[in-house]
């Protein structure tokens, strides 16, 4: 029996489910709490290092001892352990810490609990009278309540406090303005914004709205407070560049929404040769002024942009600007301008590790997903491109929680499931608020069959990107794929409450409503899918599902028609598992169970409904990597045909 359980007295920590009990009472802790608390109790009654704490609680984050005792206070007030007498952790004084209890792995079979008294004691004859016993029991109950009560309301204002803190540490960088004559400069100061957006939310500790929620902002007038409140942030970062010739001229300025005073400014005149210490030096004094908890030379090495070429950052941020560009308008003529610009990049800087990796992830679409535009190549040679680039990332970087992403994805490119994963997981903890990190997440996640780490990259997502003010449906997506059909509901309707017009909400939302059997909202919002600029396949598929649900089988099979006439392999499989056709699906995706596609293929694992134990190299692939697989969950509301 696996061993879930950390028992030590009357803690116990629950290895599965990340949560902390002593006796039966649940107690609250942080991510980081609980962290080190695990590396204790993982290694009782010796000494774990600083160093080693540092590492399990904040992995490649450079983070001063203060942080590491005050989180050591919190997790012995909330064990109710003193330090001037410790029971529970000891303190080696400039070394680190010592779990002071033997402690105990035990699995579910092994745990006791307050429901299993064991043998029944003696009767007593001379117990106190019944009456007394009741009120005894009355007294202890009324205590007991005053108790609870008091522990919630303790529970709720540390819990507002911390919601406050957060909230003070929050910032939009929005869209520097080119004042460049011609606006022939909008590339860098995209570029820039980007940047300063990016070195920032590497800070565990401060929350960045993302770049798709600031562009709404791009030449508007609006006052700063106003657009503080619209996406809930104490904090707003406004600048503008100019450049003539060889010379550039960057302004940023910090202002707190609240009273709008502005907290830092600056004006930069400088060669361009000088762009990369603009752009990090706005970084360091953004952080700086958010009073983030890193140390100011930790927090210099982590705005550092990577690069010393001033050649290679501005082809860089090329890059990054035509990206934002794809991203907004769809033209996939930007991404292969990006991918050139980001080639360029790294050429010029062979040490380059961000350009490495942009690079690679403009190898990634053709590489392994389902749906690749623009194939010119095999798959073999597109996948070679990527590792190569993934390859040189990891041996440029520099930063060791950088360099846990970039192994994560080498890892999963070389169908090392498990190790992907594994990495992926040490990285989150660095990087919480990584967004796109949390949908790679949900991939590994269902690659490795950890359903549980599925439905927590949904949550991660909803949070995150409705804290943004930009909700992404693959938090639906997910939900729905791991069986959450309440929670993706629950994430539709919040997430079309704040797009109504987004197609791709309007898709995901109604796959969830129909897979939570929830027809009539699943109908109202199909006219408006199939009235959208979606794919025609996509449109039909949601048509099938909702012709299904309804016992429409031979709408659905006309539908069907249609689907294979036009529709991409992803698409022609589930409208055949819709219609109930498991044979036609697995003729569709046989030919991707072969070694240069099985990266394509591993992608239907996140479907509930595909059983890879038919398609023999998958199947084999998964034995090796110990992928424990979940029963095949049929639809359930799929066209029945018999």
């Amino acid at each position: 029996m696996t061993d879930r359980f950390l028992v030590a007295g009357p803690y116990r920590l629950d290895l599965e489910d990340e949560r902390v009990w002593r006796a039966e009472t649940s107690l609250h802790l942080g991510g980081k709490a609980f962290a080190l608390l695990r590396a204790l109790m993982e290694r009782p009654q010796v000494l774990v290092t600083k160093d080693e704490l540092f590492q399990r609680a904040w992995p490649g984050l450079a983070v001063s001892d203060s942080v590491l005792t005050t989180a050591i206070k919190e997790l012995r007030r909330a064990l109710g352990d003193d330090a001037r007498s410790p029971e529970v952790i000891g303190t080696v004084h400039g070394r680190g810490y010592r779990f002071l209890m033997p402690v105990e792995r035990r699995g579910m079979g092994g745990l006791v609990t307050a429901a299993v008294t064991g043998e029944a004691a003696p009767r007593d004859r001379t117990r106190p009278a019944g009456w007394l016993v009741a009120l005894a029991l009355g007294i202890v109950s009324l205590v007991g309540a005053a108790v609870l009560v008091a522990w919630r309301q303790d529970v709720a204002v540390k819990s507002s406090a911390t919601a406050e803190a957060t909230a003070l540490k929050s910032v939009v960088v929005l869209p520097f303005a080119d004042l460049t004559p011609g606006r022939s400069e909008t590339w860098f100061a995209d570029g820039m914004t980007e940047e300063i957006s990016f070195s920032l939310a590497r800070a565990p500790d401060l929350r960045v709205i993302s770049r798709q929620a600031a562009a709404r902002f791009r030449d508007n007038d609006a006052d700063v407070r106003a657009v503080a409140r619209e996406l809930d942030v104490a904090h707003v970062l406004t600048g503008s560049v100019r450049r003539d010739g060889d010379h550039v001229r960057v302004s940023a300025q910090l202002i707190r929404a609240a009273d709008g005073a502005q907290l830092w400014s600056q004006t930069y005149d400088r060669h361009d040769r000088g762009v990369i210490a603009i752009q990090q030096d706005i970084a360091f004094h953004i952080a700086s002024s958010l009073k983030s908890i890193l140390e100011p030379a930790r927090l210099r090495a982590m705005v550092d942009a990577g690069t010393r070429s001033v050649e290679a950052y501005e082809a860089y941020l090329r890059g990054v600007a035509l990206d934002q560009r794809q991203s907004d308008e769809g033209d996939v003529g930007y991404a292969r301008a990006a991918a050139v610009e980001y080639e360029r990049a790294r050429a010029l800087d062979p040490n380059f590790a961000a350009a490495h990796w942009r690079a690679a992830n403009s190898w990634f679409g053709n590489a392994t997903r389902v749906v690749a535009v623009g194939r010119e190549q095999s798959d073999e040679v597109e996948r070679a491109n990527y590792v190569a680039r993934l390859d040189a990332a990891i041996a440029a970087s520099t930063n060791e929680a950088e360099s846990l992403k970039y192994r994560a994805a080498r890892a999963s490119a070389q169908l090392q499931i498990k190790d992907a994963h594994r990495l992926m997981v040490r990285y989150l903890e660095a990087r919480p608020r990584d967004i796109d990190a949390w949908e790679e997440m949900a991939d590994l996640s269902a690659y490795a069959g950890e359903r549980r780490w599925m439905a927590r990259a949904a949550e991660r997502l909803q949070t995150l990107s409705m804290e943004d003010g930009y909700p992404r449906s693959r938090a639906i997506t997910v939900s729905v794929m791991a069986l959450q059909y309440d929670a993706a509901v629950q994430r539709s309707r919040r997430q079309l409450e704040a797009r109504p017009d987004n197609a791709l909400t309007q898709y995901q939302a109604h796959r969830a409503f129909v897979w939570a059997g929830r027809l009539a909202e699943a109908r109202r919002l199909l006219e408006q899918v199939k009235a959208s600029a979606m794919p025609a396949d996509t449109k039909m598929l949601a048509e099938i599902r909702q012709a299904c649900a309804e016992g429409r089988v031979e709408d659905a099979r006309i539908l069907r028609r249609g689907v294979d006439a036009v529709g991409r392999e992803t698409t022609r499989w589930q409208a055949a598992m819709l219609l109930g056709d498991a044979e036609g699906g697995y003729r569709i995706l046989l030919p991707m169970d072969t070694e240069g596609r099985l990266p394509t293929l591993m992608q239907f694992l996140i479907y509930p409904d595909f059983d890879p134990s038919r398609y023999p190299n998958l199947n084999a692939l998964l034995i090796h990597e110990g992928v424990a697989r979940r029963p095949v969950t049929p639809l359930p509301f799929a066209c029945k045909t018999a």
